[in-house]
């Protein structure tokens, strides 16, 4: 990540709103230009790729070339020596030269350097004194699939992250890959408060634990690692409060899934296994007046979030929804029968492996035992059953 010295931004005064910057497309061939020097300086120093990535990047906007050649930085990947050998050298070599005042003359100082450094080279003798120091790190490897769009994403991306270093408050409005947002969240260790979103879906409120009280940034680096995980998803519209300076008013800073923002690697998984993508490819979009939803629905137990699976919405609006346990360690399976011991207030199906069934029969929805697939069959029953329920309340 850039850090909020390099960050670059657009603020308009009159509507209170801010927006990261991004690279326009006539800015590809400088990006191509610096992906072309960095491979050919394999084996110079840091210092000496950095500067012939700065000459590469003239031409392009100046208050861009530093983030991007920080972003190229991390992207390469640089050697230098470990351990205490360089610092007990440079302490050798400084007590040798105090025996000889004043300065040194240059022939004594290559002989200094020559018994010091043997094999090392003296041709520049900071260089050879200081090789752990960042600027005098070796690139040895840049990765060859990356390219000038890779750059560009990464770019914009590390911008939009930046300015949350400085977010008090973000609001997220979710209506799909929730479980993925949800499980960011909690690595990134936002706090948040869950609720309905006005245009359905759900919404996130995360803030710091003082910001009631007073304006904190304490989550700022929280909020750009959890945006890295965000852009993957799909269906989110984020807004967050933006504190530039202390006592200024905050500045509203709004990002969707529509805003194309992309992190490297791979795509989420469409399923978690095997078991659900088989079973929703078999079910289908709608059957029998069901309308089935990939993890649609959050449910609040004991303080925390559980996203089912799956939730089958009825043509007469009642709502099931399916939980399926798969083949996971013990201990993951004691944590997920204790999250559906604690719903209530909604129909719940849970489907289990047989062997699993003994432990399943202490839960309150209906459970269903499968071998290695889910019968639609079982699925249809269960799911009229507590339809039937429903409407006998009515």
């Amino acid at each position: 990540m850039l850090t909020a010295a390099l960050r670059v931004y657009h603020w308009d005064r009159p509507t209170s709103s801010i927006s990261s910057d991004r690279l326009e497309d006539d800015t590809l061939p400088f990006l191509e230009r610096a992906l072309a020097v960095v491979r050919a300086r394999i084996g110079q120093d840091r210092g000496t790729v950095r500067d012939g990535l700065r000459a590469a990047l003239e031409g392009i906007r100046p208050d861009r070339v530093e983030p991007l050649v920080k972003l190229l930085d991390d992207a390469a990947t640089y050697t230098w020596p470990r351990g205490r050998a360089p610092a007990e050298r440079r302490v050798a070599a400084f007590e040798r030269a105090t025996k000889s005042w004043p300065p040194l003359d240059p022939n004594t100082v290559r002989s200094i350097l020559t018994d010091v450094l043997p094999g090392a080279g003296v041709d520049d003798p900071v260089a050879a004194l200081y090789p752990d120091y960042p600027a005098f790190h070796r690139l040895t490897a840049f990765p060859e699939a990356y390219g000038a769009a890779d750059l560009r994403d990464e770019y914009d991306l590390a911008q939009a992250q930046a300015l949350l270093y400085s977010a008090t408050s973000i609001t997220l409005d979710a209506s799909a890959d929730l479980k993925h947002v949800v499980q960011h969240a909690r690595l990134a260790r936002l706090l948040h408060r869950l609720g309905p979103a006005p245009r359905g879906g759900y919404r996130f409120v995360f803030d710091g634990p003082s910001s009631i009280l007073r304006q904190t940034r304490a989550y700022g680096v929280d909020f750009a690692r959890f945006l890295a995980a965000l852009v993957r998803a799909r269906g989110w519209r984020l807004s967050a409060e933006i504190s530039l300076r202390k006592g200024w008013r905050p500045l509203t800073f709004t990002l969707s899934a529509a805003d194309g923002l992309r992190a490297r690697g791979e795509a989420l998984p469409a399923f978690d296994s095997a078991v659900e993508e088989a079973f929703a490819r078999r079910f289908g979009e709608e059957r029998d007046g069901w309308r089935l939803s990939r993890e649609a629905t959050v449910v609040e137990v004991d303080k925390a979030l559980f996203i089912p699976d799956f939730t089958f919405t009825h043509a007469d609006a009642t709502t099931v929804l399916l939980e399926i346990v798969g083949y996971w360690r013990a201990e993951y399976v004691e944590e997920k029968f204790r999250k559906l011991a604690g719903v209530s207030g909604t129909h719940l199906i849970v489907a289990v492996p047989r062997r699993l069934a003994p432990r399943a029969s202490e839960l309150s929805g209906a459970v269903i035992e499968f071998r290695t697939r889910l019968r639609i069959g079982d699925v249809m029953a269960a799911l009229e059953g507590l339809r039937a329920k429903t409407e006998g309340k009515r």
